[in-house]
């Protein structure tokens, strides 16, 4: 398919993290407020609690709470934010693109991935929890994207392509070792990938609060205190 024949299917990644921005502010007001402080305390639970001195950490991290929070977390009528969301919606040419940004945000995809090739702006994605390939096309820069790099994202169809949402968390390469025994152990053990991710983001937590150092003995385990080995669920 070409370019013209995509144009009026594609759409701006802008205005998926625009929707984004205004779920998470309109499911964090009043009647919600109970059910987000309760989400809050899941997702960091899971995730590991971060703090103002975390720095950028911590902002990245309430990001992707939020984005998790609106497309994943269900409320009590059963949905999550982004399908409650697409209900009210009305279904008329008026709100045709809206209603179209909300579905392919609720079909979006959120793994562990790893970097397996990086071209131009396009990149190359094994989905290690899952076991899927990803052609993804960063349209901002591919800066700073390494081959073999291991990250936690988000991708979501632009009517063309997969696309990045805001959630991103890429782990040191020096732990690559450790990261991937410890999905294979945590698998065999039956951990979802929620909990996996979870864990890993809390390893990475623990490396970013020791300076960036010894990458490879903290995804071990190193300094937990009681076990020498790799982590597993």
């Amino acid at each position: 398919m070409r370019d013209d024949e995509t144009s009026g299917l594609r759409q701006d990644a802008g205005l998926i993290h625009a929707l984004l921005d205004q779920l998470a502010s309109d499911f964090a007001a009043p009647p919600f407020r109970e059910q987000i402080a309760a989400a809050r305390e899941e997702y960091f639970a899971r995730a590991g609690k971060v703090f103002e001195d975390d720095a950028e950490v911590y902002e990245a991290r309430l990001v992707a709470f939020l984005e998790w929070y609106v497309i994943e977390r269900p409320l009590p009528e059963g949905q999550p934010p982004v399908l409650i969301a697409l209900a009210r919606t009305p279904a008329d040419a008026a709100n045709a693109e809206r209603r179209m940004a909300l579905a392919r945000m609720a079909t979006s995809h959120r793994s562990l991935f790893d970097i397996a090739d990086v071209k131009g702006n396009r990149l190359e994605l094994e989905d290690i929890l899952g076991g899927a390939r990803f052609s993804v096309v960063e349209r901002r820069s591919t800066i700073g994207f390494e081959v073999g790099a291991i990250v936690e994202a988000r991708v979501v169809w632009d009517g063309a392509d997969p696309l990045f949402a805001k959630t991103f968390l890429c782990h040191p390469r020096d732990a690559r070792t450790e990261i991937l025994n410890l999905v294979d152990d945590s698998l065999m053990a039956g951990a979802n990938r929620d909990d996996i991710m979870g864990k890993l983001s809390q390893l990475y937590l623990r490396w970013h609060r020791h300076g960036h150092l010894n990458a490879g003995r903290i995804y071990k385990g190193g300094y937990t205190g009681n076990t020498a080995g790799p982590v597993v669920i």
